[in-house]
C-alpha cells in the first residue's frame, strides 16, 4: 500500500526579529500564510527507513528522515518505509520546504503505521524537528511568536493572486542570523500591536500591507544580493500591492490585485539562470 500527502510552502508576511533569547534563539514575530506551492510525499512500508528525493537532493541534515526516525521512537516500533518526496518548493528559499516536508512526514507515516501520537506529543516531536514544522502540522493562516513555535491561527481571506519569485540561488538561515547579529535591524516598520484590525484592512486593501509590515532581513541581506533588491523593485514596477523578502529568503513574493498584473510578473523569472515564478494564493483552512 502506497499512501500520499501534499503539503504546502509558507510566506512570511512581515518577519520582526524582537531580540535574543536566554536560549540562544532569536525572539520574532510574524504573519505565516500557507500557500498553493506544493511538495508531494508518498510512502509504503519496508523493513528500512529511506527517502528519495526527486530532482535528486542530497541534505546534510535531511530533516524528513529525522522526522520519521524520531517518530518510529516515539511510536516504540521497528517497522520502516521507503519514502519519495517529490519537490517543488525551492530550497534554502524562505518557503519552509524542509519543514513542511517533515511535518507532513509525521502526519503519513502514522497513517501508514496506523499508530498516531496524541496531538499535544505530535506537536512537541514536530517542535523538536525544527521551529517551523509545527505550523505545517495544521497549516492555516497563523500569527507566529516565540523562537517561530507559539502559533494563533487566525481568520483571513486574502484572495489575491500571489507570485513567489525564486532567484535561482538560496540563502543559508544560519548565515542570515549571523549578518544579523552584526548589524541589529531597524524596524522599518513597527509590528502591529492591535491584529483583529490589520487583518481586516488588508484582506480588503492588500496596498495597505507596507503600511504594517516589513521583513528585518532585508535591511542586511539585499546589500549582499543587490539582485533582489532589482527583482523587488520590478515586481513593484509590474503592479504590486507589496514586495518583500519571505523569512531569510532568498524568494522574494508579490501581491497583486489582478491576475493580469501577476502573470506579468511571472517574467521576471527569465532575468536570471536557473529562476523560478509561481503564481498561487493563499490557503485558508490548511491542505
Amino acid at each position: 500500500m502506497t499512501l500520499q500527502l501534499q503539503t504546502p510552502a509558507k510566506l512570511n508576511v512581515g518577519l520582526w526579529i524582537l531580540g535574543r533569547r536566554h536560549d540562544g534563539y532569536h525572539e520574532l514575530l510574524s504573519l505565516f500564510l500557507p500557500i498553493t506551492l506544493w511538495d508531494e510525499l508518498r510512502a509504503e512500508v519496508a523493513p528500512e527507513l529511506s527517502v528519495e528525493y526527486t530532482p535528486a537532493h542530497e541534505f546534510a541534515n535531511d530533516l524528513v528522515l529525522q522526522a520519521a526516525r524520531k517518530l518510529q521512537q516515539r511510536l516504540g516500533i521497528a517497522t520502516g518505509a521507503k519514502i519519495w518526496v517529490r519537490k517543488q518548493i525551492p530550497v534554502g528559499a524562505g518557503l519552509g520546504g524542509g519543514s513542511s516536508d517533515a511535518a507532513a512526514c509525521l502526519l503519513l507515516l502514522q497513517r501508514l503505521w496506523g499508530r498516531e501520537l496524541p496531538a499535544q506529543e505530535l506537536a512537541h516531536c514536530a517542535a523538536e524537528l525544527g521551529s517551523d514544522v509545527p505550523f505545517f502540522l495544521h497549516p492555516t493562516p497563523a500569527i507566529v511568536r516565540g523562537r517561530g513555535e507559539q502559533l494563533q491561527p487566525v481568520q483571513l481571506r486574502f484572495p489575491y493572486p500571489i507570485v513567489v519569485l525564486y532567484p535561482g540561488f538560496s540563502i543559508s538561515t544560519a548565515w542570515a542570523y549571523a549578518q544579523l547579529r552584526q548589524v541589529p535591524p531597524p524596524h522599518r516598520v513597527a509590528p502591529p500591536q492591535e491584529w483583529e484590525g490589520v487583518l481586516a484592512e488588508i484582506a480588503s486593501a492588500p496596498e495597505q500591507l507596507p503600511r504594517y509590515f516589513c521583513n528585518d532581513f532585508e535591511s542586511v541581506l539585499l546589500p549582499h544580493y543587490p539582485m533582489l533588491g532589482e527583482l523587488q523593485r520590478a515586481l513593484y514596477e509590474c503592479g504590486a500591492a507589496y514586495a518583500g523578502l519571505s523569512g531569510t529568503g532568498s524568494a522574494l513574493f508579490a501581491v497583486f490585485r489582478s491576475v493580469e498584473h501577476a502573470e506579468r510578473a511571472l517574467q521576471l523569472r527569465e532575468r536570471l539562470p536557473g529562476a523560478q515564478a509561481f503564481l498561487c494564493h493563499v490557503l485558508e483552512g490548511g491542505s
